[in-house]
Formats: C-alpha cells, sequence, structure tokens
C-alpha cells in the first residue's frame, strides 16, 4: 500500500515539477488544492505530500491559510543560484574532461544535434528541457552524483528564475554557447572548459533583469523626456 501512494505521490510531483522547469507553470501561480484533486484525479493528502516536496526543493512557496504558490525567487537569490551554479558546474566539467569515454564524446555530440534540429526558440518547454538536459549530461559524465543532485535543484531554480526576470529577448542556455562548451571539453582542455562554464552562466546571469527596486536608480529626466520644456 505504501509503495501505491509513494508512486501516486510522486506521479503528482513529477508533472507539477515538469510544468514548472518548462516554464508552463509561471512564478506566482496560485496551486489551488482543490483544482489540483480535479486535474489528477487524486486524494487530497497525495497532492499535499506532493506540494509539500516540491516546497522543499524550492519550487513551491506553502503559505498559512492562503495555500500553494509557484515560488518567486528574489534577485538577492537568483544570483546565489548562479553562483552556486558556477562552482559546481565548472569542477563537473573539470573532472567530465578527466572522464571523458567515447561514448560521452557520442552523446555530447547527439545531444548538441537535438538542439540544433529543435531550434533557438527558448519559449519551447522542449528546448528548455534540452538546455537543462545539456548541463545534467556533463555531470552524469563527470560521474559525481551528489553533485549531480544539486546541480539538478539548482538547474530547477534558474528555470523560475530565468521566468520570472527574462529580458524580452530571452535568456535560455545558446545552442551556441553550449557548442563553444562542447568544443572545449572534446578538445581535452580542463581550464578551457571550465572558463567556458563560467562565462555561459555569467552570461545568462547577465542577461536577467535581476535590479531590485531600491537598486534600480530610475532616471526621472529619461523617462520624461518628452515633456521636458
Amino acid at each position: 500500500m505504501a509503495s501505491v501512494v509513494a508512486r501516486e505521490v510522486q506521479r503528482i510531483f513529477t508533472a507539477i515539477y515538469d510544468a514548472i522547469v518548462e516554464q508552463r507553470l509561471p512564478p506566482g501561480t496560485r496551486l489551488t488544492e482543490l483544482n489540483l484533486v480535479e486535474v489528477f484525479g487524486a486524494n487530497r493528502n497525495h497532492i499535499r505530500s506532493a506540494l509539500r516536496d516540491l516546497a522543499h526543493r524550492k519550487l513551491v512557496r506553502l503559505e498559512m491559510n492562503r495555500g500553494a504558490f509557484v515560488e518567486e525567487p528574489t534577485p538577492e537569490q537568483a544570483r546565489e543560484v548562479f553562483a552556486a551554479r558556477r562552482v559546481i558546474e565548472q569542477a563537473i566539467v573539470e573532472e567530465a574532461v578527466r572522464r571523458m569515454r567515447p561514448a560521452d564524446r557520442k552523446a555530447i555530440r547527439e545531444h548538441l544535434a537535438e538542439e540544433l534540429a529543435l531550434g533557438h526558440d527558448s519559449d519551447k518547454p522542449a528546448f528548455i528541457r534540452l538546455s537543462g538536459d545539456f548541463h545534467r549530461l556533463l555531470a552524469r559524465i563527470a560521474g559525481n552524483g551528489t553533485l549531480g543532485d544539486i546541480l539538478d535543484g539548482l538547474i530547477a531554480r534558474s528555470s523560475l528564475i530565468i521566468a520570472l526576470y527574462e529580458n524580452q529577448t530571452g535568456v535560455q542556455c545558446s545552442h551556441n554557447e553550449h557548442q563553444e562548451l562542447a568544443d572545449a571539453l572534446l578538445s581535452g582542455d580542463p581550464q578551457r572548459a571550465t572558463a567556458c562554464m563560467a562565462r555561459h552562466l555569467l552570461k545568462i546571469e547577465e542577461r536577467l533583469r535581476l535590479a531590485t527596486a531600491e537598486e534600480a536608480e530610475i532616471d526621472l529626466f529619461q523617462v520624461f523626456a518628452a515633456h521636458r520644456k
């Protein structure tokens, strides 16, 4: 019986998790229990368990007497996530270079071919998923399951951050940047690979609008330029 409940909770968790990571559920969306019960044809206790698990992953926020909402990371939390990713993923690519096997090289090339075939439309859930999967692939090649688990959580939170703070030009992982990173990895040069990874993640962060209201100084002369006498 316990295994049946666990599978049911996992089914609900995975569906909501994927919808958040693929940006089909925007930050701030209210996750009404009654609606979720109807959508999934599930027991309310199973819904609550899945939401608690998502809250533990910092993808959902549970508020007393208000319910569950898709998390809305602050600018400071966004910076922390990308700072953590730079540390972890530089270590991952360094180890990936050292452990690279012919099958791994093939997997990298095949993944890049999938990205190219899909195109550069960052609004497509499939492209969002592929972008994250590239980073997960490198973690698997590195062979450190603990770092891979940590990274998986950070990638999920990154998707939320991008959905909340992206600019109009879009900030999903660039296929060109992935290609540059893959070239560095396949060259067998760990220093080049770690530098490419750091640069790639920094570019994503720089394409975000992370200035808070307190940090952003508004130029009133520019805002009202057309009204100046």
